[in-house]
């Protein structure tokens, strides 16, 4: 894989990190004005004075005491994991600043922002010695982490000014009497795909070849999911499961592809549908996805091969620039042809090959080179270790070919 240029750091954040009470009453439609332009969970307030500590804690280790479920569902997950290693090591070069700047989505809460850079400095230390941000036992005494290296916590999607906010009970379900947090305030909002948005779906002014760098609700939107009002969370939160799991999930990607294995002729054909993904296939630019053949002699030697590429190439020159487009959109099917296959072969083989943090792997390669990263080059040198392991081989079939006399 090669790159056309060193990517500044301070670039690379900017534009790729840019990214009432209780339950009878009915619930309201949208979410109050604001909720996620510069979201807090105590608005600079005290909790109230009546209140728990459990209740005023928020940490998601507190959230679990109560909502178990949810928090063993999200700290397996992406969102439980946002503060990253391959984040905070740009940290010390870009600053308090831009630092914050990554972490308005990948840790959205004001009470979750650096204050100074010994902020910063504390968090390079403590992630050595913690890659989770977060108790995973949910051990109350051991919740010591500060709340920004949780990523997307609990309280960023469900509390602002201490109220709770959540969607509507479930039909059949009852509201508990007495409620923690003096219950919470239900919204339909939360069930609709705008919710996730804000980090999810890029202005217009960060657009490249006329589409922004991530434009999943548009193509969301644009799609038949879109005109059927099939939700974001029914796919990523299926059963209101907190996983949120997407192309690092090789399950995930396989329920939404069809793929097969046909002969035609003098050809192997692998065919590729998009069947149940509301969005390009994959959305984000980071992401490859690499489709091999080989056509292989009676003693297995390899006769000739092929490889295609599924990804939204893009590189920053001045300005960013797209520099291909290949990605499969909603509904779409695409055949990858071996072509033309050689007297002597007797079996073609195709492996498809899935790179979920494909860009971040050339970045963090560049990154590890420059001295201007020399305080985070541990989280560096650890995110692209973690980046290597996410790969994963999502599909290898063979056709039998008999051969030409």
């Amino acid at each position: 894989m090669s790159f056309t240029i060193v990517v500044p750091a301070s670039l690379i954040a900017a534009a790729l990190l840019l990214i009432g009470a209780g339950g009878k009453q009915e619930a309201a439609g949208t979410l109050p004005a604001g909720y996620w332009q510069n979201p807090s969970a105590s608005e600079g307030r005290a909790a109230p004075d009546h209140w728990s500590s459990l209740e005023a804690d928020l940490h998601p280790e507190a959230c679990a005491q109560c909502h178990r479920s949810q928090f063993d569902a999200w700290r397996g997950s992406r969102h439980a994991h946002a503060f990253s290693p391959g984040m905070i090591g740009q940290f010390p070069s870009l600053g308090v600043k831009k630092a914050n700047g990554c972490l308005v989505c990948h840790a959205p809460l004001q009470e979750q922002r650096y204050a100074d850079m010994q902020g910063v400095r504390s968090s390079l230390a403590l992630m050595l010695g913690h890659q989770d941000g977060f108790n995973a036992d949910a051990d109350m005494d051991q919740a010591t982490l500060p709340l920004r290296h949780a990523g997307v916590t609990c309280a960023a999607c469900h509390v602002r000014g201490w109220q709770r906010f959540g969607p509507p009970l479930r039909s059949g379900s009852d509201p508990q009497s007495g409620a923690a947090h003096q219950g919470f305030t239900a919204i339909n909002a939360f069930e609709s795909s705008s919710f996730c948005a804000s980090c999810h779906q890029f202005p217009a002014s960060m657009a490249i070849n006329g589409k922004p760098i991530e434009n999943t609700l548009n193509e969301w939107k644009n799609s038949d999911f879109g005109r059927r009002s099939i939700t974001c969370q029914q796919c990523h939160m299926p059963d209101r499961r907190h996983e949120f799991r997407g192309i690092h999930d090789a399950g995930m990607v396989r329920s939404g592809l069809d793929i097969s294995l046909a002969r035609s002729g003098n050809t192997a054909v692998l065919r590729m549908r998009s069947k149940w993904i509301g969005h390009a296939f994959p959305t984000y630019v980071t992401p490859k996805v690499v489709i091999r053949a080989e056509a292989v002699d009676r003693a297995g030697a390899v006769i000739r091969s092929w490889q295609w590429e599924i990804w939204r190439k893009v590189a920053f020159d001045h300005g960013w620039k797209e520099l291909s487009d290949t990605r499969l959109m909603p509904g779409e099917e695409r055949a990858f042809i071996a072509s033309p296959l050689s007297r002597n072969t007797v079996a073609v083989r195709y492996r498809v090959l899935v790179i979920p943090d494909a860009y971040y792997k050339g970045l963090y390669q560049q990154l590890a080179q420059s001295s201007r990263h020399h305080d985070g080059s541990k989280h560096i040198r650890l995110a692209a270790e973690q980046a290597d392991q996410n790969d994963y081989t999502l599909f290898e079939g063979q056709l039998q070919v008999s051969p030409r006399q």
